[in-house]
Order: structure tokens, then C-alpha cells, then sequence
């Protein structure tokens, strides 16, 4: 049955390996972009595979809360449901900076992205039958725990795998203390981990060492279509019982022990709150 789908960073890699193979099954498309060039081709490639669809692209910037709202409201305006949700919007950042509102780029755009995002349009998201997936990374392995005290790493920044690994750990966290929160309208929420994928994340470093460790770590990466894999196995699996779960290779796997901390899952939302300005009664 075709359904109407919402994905984040869908113009490159994973976003859109995954979406364009969800096009063959769906014909409601809305995703978010931020490069007009890459907007357009993706809407000609998807024309192409499903000449009828219904496509709504969205200008989002990921690291601008306002601009997290207006695209919100963009959607609620132009839909009545939704019913996957896929939060793939992702950076990667060797060296440190803060969005206009003070909060780290790599925290504000892997975490509270889709947090807000998922949030403002929660009411759209159909009771016993909605899905919502969330893409980690085996990288929330890289730290122990939340770093409470310093969200943003400032003091220790250094090449950002610390800052990237606390915001798959977020993600993570989310996910579960999320599904929790809707267990009672049977709405699904897990998170998958792609593993490495020669993707653009990741292109907005500059630096020689960012450009090296990309060109030295290729050999190993496996494609976008493999590494969407379990986002498209979530997407359509018919069973909606299974949530608060992380998937690797369309299998549901263990994450860390910091992960699984419920009162680091209630402590993240109510931090995430008071970032975003905004509360949210579920």
C-alpha cells in the first residue's frame, strides 16, 4: 500500500539510495534539501522511475532551529499524514563552530534536528501503523556517556570524533526514550546504523587531515544502496511491534551500555527541550 513519506537529507548517499528505492513502492515523496542543484536532480531521478509521483521538496537548514520550524509548518500545511518518517540529516565536523544559536553544529544537526523535526510533526504520524527511523552509527561507541557538563565539546573538541560519537549517542538515546513515549499509539521508532558509506557527509571539511582521512578509509566503504538497507527493511516491514530497537544489516544488534540509561534518555529530552525552547507533551 503506498504511503506518504518524509526523509531528511535525502539528496545524497544514504537519503537518497534509500528513497529512490521506496519510489518504486510510494507515491508521496516529501524530503528536505539544502542545494538547489542536487533538489532538481533528485526530483528528475525519481520522475523517472515514477512518472505520477507526488514530490514536495523543502528547503531545510538542519543547523537553524527557525529553519527546522518553517519547514514544519511547510509540511503541515501540505499534508494530512505521515506515515515513515526518516531522519537521515547528518554532519560531520573536524573542526569546531556554533550555530547562530550557540549550540555545536555536529550536536545541533545529528541530535536536535531530529528532535524538533520529529516533534513539531509527531500529530501527523498515524496511531498503530506509523514508523519513525532514526539513522546512528556504531560512532556512539566512541564515548562512554553523555558529556554532560560540555554538550557542545568545546574544551576537547579536537578532530570531532568524540563531538560525532556523543551525537549518534543522542540519537540512540532518542530513539529509545521516544518509543517509550509512544508505546501506547503503536507507533514504531528504531534507529539503524549504515556503516561506512562513501557518502558526501562529511564534504564540508576543508582541512588537509579531513580530506586524507576520507581518501584513506574509502577502500572501505560499502555503497549507499548497502548501507540503506535497513533503513528500507523498517520501512517496510509490515510488523510495528518491534521498537526502541537499533538495527546494523537489517538486524536488530546491542548498543552500549550509556545507550540503554533511562534516566540519560529522560535527562536528553528535557535538555533538548530547554535548547530548542519548545516543551512536548506526549
Amino acid at each position: 500500500m503506498s504511503a506518504t513519506i518524509v526523509i531528511t537529507g535525502a539528496t545524497n548517499g544514504i537519503g537518497r539510495a534509500a528513497i529512490t528505492d521506496l519510489a518504486k513502492d510510494h507515491a508521496h515523496i516529501i524530503f528536505t534539501y539544502r542545494n538547489e542543484d542536487l533538489k532538481d536532480s533528485l526530483c528528475s531521478e525519481l520522475k523517472a522511475i515514477r512518472p505520477e509521483i507526488k514530490l514536495e521538496a523543502i528547503y531545510c537548514d538542519f543547523s537553524v532551529l527557525d529553519s527546522i520550524r518553517e519547514a514544519c509548518d511547510i509540511i503541515q500545511a501540505s499534508t494530512k499524514k505521515i506515515d515513515i518518517l526518516i531522519n537521515n540529516a547528518g554532519v560531520v565536523n573536524t573542526a569546531y563552530f556554533e550555530t547562530s544559536e550557540g549550540i555545536e553544529n555536529t550536536f545541533a544537526v545529528n541530535h536536535l534536528g531530529y528532535f524538533l523535526f520529529t516533534n513539531l510533526l509527531l500529530d501527523l504520524i498515524p496511531e498503530q501503523s506509523g514508523k519513525i527511523i532514526n539513522v546512528a552509527s556504531a560512532a556512539h561507541a566512541f564515548v562512554k556517556d553523555m558529556q554532560w557538563e560540555d554538550l557542545n565539546y568545546k574544551q576537547e573538541f579536537k578532530m570531532g570524533f568524540k563531538a560525532y560519537g556523543q551525537s549518534k549517542l543522542a540519537n540512540i538515546l532518542f530513539t529509545k526514550h521516544l518509543s517509550k513515549k509512544l508505546l501506547h499509539k503503536g507507533i514504531s521508532v528504531n534507529c539503524v546504523h549504515p556503516g561506512g558509506v562513501n557518502t558526501a557527509l562529511g564534504s564540508q571539511n576543508k582541512s588537509m587531515l579531513g580530506k586524507l582521512l576520507k581518501i584513506l578509509l574509502k577502500p572501505f566503504f560499502r555503497s549507499p544502496l548497502k548501507g540503506a538497507e535497513s533503513i528500507l527493511f523498517l520501512a517496510r516491514t509490515k510488523d510495528n511491534a518491534v521498537s526502541g530497537e537499533y538495527f546494523v544489516d537489517s538486524k536488530i544488534k546491542g548498543t552500549s551500555k550509556a545507550s540503554h540509561d533511562a534516566s540519560s534518555q529522560e535527562k536528553l529530552w528535557e535538555l533538548s527541550e530547554e535548547m530548542v525552547l519548545q516543551t512536548f507533551d506526549i
